[in-house]
């Protein structure tokens, strides 16, 4: 093991690794926050669904649309910001409420990886 990994298990997580992990959590990652303690996880297959890519694609719309109007005016590109953030979001919820996603293998990833967390 590496010096930080063992320093890491040795004192627990700290509070911006809990709440980096929960984040992460509340996003669909089932194995961030033992990624982000320092320990290892078996490979999942994260994101590669149309629900994730549909939000990343808006999310980036929105980002490379307010970067540009910024500087011209900066009020309608916050708000082209945020209709673009928001609109990634609902995406993503909806799209995997309709299957597109992976809802029934992160659940079992999670459950494995807090069965993990809590034997480790």
């Amino acid at each position: 093991m590496t010096e930080v990994t063992e320093t890491t298990q040795e004192k627990g997580q700290s509070a911006l690794l809990k709440a980096a992990g929960a984040g992460m959590a509340l996003l669909g990652s089932s194995t961030a926050g033992t990624s982000l303690a320092g320990g290892g996880a078996a490979h999942a297959d994260h994101g590669h669904t149309v629900a994730r890519w549909w939000g990343v694609s808006l999310s980036l719309i929105g980002w490379l649309a307010g970067g540009i109007l910024f500087p011209f005016t900066m009020v309608p590109a916050v708000v082209v910001i945020g209709v673009f953030q928001i609109a990634a979001i609902v995406a993503t919820l909806a799209l995997n409420a309709a299957g597109y996603g992976r809802p029934d293998v992160w659940g079992e990833l999670k459950a494995q990886a807090a069965a993990e967390r809590t034997a480790g």
